[in-house]
């Protein structure tokens, strides 16, 4: 777990309390009550699928800056801490490959520990809606759409953006965790769930 010497609400110097199983830095000023837990992030990255002569091509982006310049990559990056998750996987592949999209589902996440925070990296499925693939030549150095073919035969194309690619395409559009927008949600929510869910499996318990 990352350390800080101060509370970050009140500037009082931390200490140590038991706390939830385990030592926890936290502030002892009783008015505050702040707890450090750790540090959390989460990035969030899109494969974007079009069809070319009959054959499913994905969105990739090269890499313009370390680390990892020169690979390819599905195009994405960090959630704000103010952003919901659709909203962002939407605006980094706008930014990063001027491709429009439309979320559909995730398709899968991975959870990593070390680093400077714990992360979890969300890949969804979007549907394309417009515009053709562009770089600036600084954070990135190429951007296309490739078939999983083409992409056997390039240099340096990430692992975990092929296994997210080959997630969406073997599996049906909308099979995974979609977003509900049925009933009364809180207006900064975002809320996604299994839309094939059989109700009577329920019943048999």
């Amino acid at each position: 777990m990352s350390k800080i010497n101060f509370c970050p609400r009140c500037a009082t110097p931390l200490t140590s309390v038991f706390d939830g199983g385990r030592d926890r830095q936290s502030c002892p000023d009783t008015d505050c009550g702040f707890v450090h837990f750790g540090d959390f992030s989460i990035g969030c990255s899109g494969v974007v699928l079009r069809t070319e002569a009959g054959v499913n091509k994905a969105l990739l982006i090269q890499r313009g800056q370390e680390p990892f310049a020169g690979t390819w990559q599905l195009p994405g990056g960090y959630v704000e801490n103010d952003e919901l998750l659709s909203l962002a996987v939407e605006r980094e592949i706008e930014e990063e490959a001027g491709v429009t999209a439309k979320v559909t589902d995730v398709v899968a996440f991975r959870h990593m520990l070390g680093g400077p925070s714990s992360n979890i990296y969300m890949i969804f499925r979007l549907d394309y809606v417009a515009g053709e693939p562009r770089y600036d030549s600084v954070e990135t150095a190429d951007a296309g759409f490739y078939s999983l073919d083409e992409m056997a035969t390039m240099h340096g194309v990430q692992n975990i953006s092929r296994w997210g690619i080959e997630q969406a395409i073997l599996t049906i559009p909308g099979s995974g965790l979609t977003l509900d927008t049925t009933g009364t949600r809180m207006p900064r929510w975002q809320v996604f769930g299994l839309t094939d869910a059989n109700p009577e499996v329920w019943r048999q318990h």
